[in-house]
């Protein structure tokens, strides 16, 4: 995938924060992660107010992890709202045997 801007973690940023864990059957895990890693190549980080999305496997294979940064609330409401999106979260959620999606705000990041 290549992206226009780097992913970055920024405490000062305004950007809106999704991060959603998928539960799966470690024999799903690596085929999430390539759909999900399709689906935002293709369509999703061409929609207005997309920053960036980085796609994480657990070690056990029982979990994926999709963080992805938004512009705005507004924007990412937007792209939720289109039927197109609703399909492929479908598609998504039917790799999975739980989904857990939730929106966040960096408050503090340390680092070396």
């Amino acid at each position: 995938m290549t992206n226009k801007t780097t992913a970055t973690i920024d405490s000062q940023a305004e950007h809106l924060t999704l991060i959603n864990v998928y539960e799966v059957e470690p024999e799903k895990q690596a085929e999430l992660a390539k759909v999900l890693s399709e689906a935002t190549a293709s369509t999703i980080q061409h929609q207005p107010g997309f920053i960036s999305v980085s796609i994480h496997s657990s070690l056990d294979g029982q979990k994926v992890v999709n963080y992805a940064q938004w512009t705005s609330k507004e924007h990412f409401e937007s792209f939720m709202k289109k039927p197109e999106t609703q399909d492929q979260l479908k598609q998504f959620a039917g790799l999975a045997k739980s989904v857990a999606p939730n929106l966040y705000r960096v408050n503090s990041v340390l680092a070396e």
